[in-house]
């Protein structure tokens, strides 16, 4: 991954062919101290795991995407989970008959790249987990 930064808090972000998007966003947070932040970003993806949360099992229902696929719509944050950074993404993808799928993301190959835009936080934003939903929700 590449990045340049805009300004004292706003960041773009190029992740190349094969990197694995996950990785790639909290290694940039590490190396650049960030521990909150927002980010949205476009571009296409080889293979992901996107998935729906089952409001009644309390656990997301995942689905394995092994094709070429279009970032119409990348959007998530970065927050702290248990003392640990946690990256919430949702993505809206589409196939080469332009039909589109949307959900939860849970991992992403890039491929042949992914431009994203990050907005870093001054504030630390945390989660704490919901009873009621079975998630870790913004505290």
């Amino acid at each position: 991954m590449i990045f340049k930064k805009i300004n004292k808090n706003i960041f773009v972000l190029r992740i190349k062919p094969n990197e694995e998007l996950f990785s790639s966003i909290l290694n940039f947070a590490k190396q650049n101290k960030i521990k909150s932040g927002f980010f949205y970003g476009l571009g296409a993806c080889q293979k992901c795991i996107l998935g729906r949360y089952n409001e009644k099992t309390k656990n997301y229902n995942w689905k394995k995407i092994n094709k070429q696929m279009e970032i119409g719509n990348l959007v998530g944050n970065l927050t702290i989970k248990e003392n640990e950074p946690y990256l919430h993404i949702h993505a809206v993808l589409s196939d080469k008959n332009l039909k589109a799928i949307s959900g939860h993301l849970k991992e992403m190959i890039i491929y042949p790249t992914c431009e994203i835009m990050f907005f870093k936080f001054d504030k630390l934003i945390k989660r704490k987990f919901n009873s009621l939903t079975g998630l870790y929700l913004i505290d």
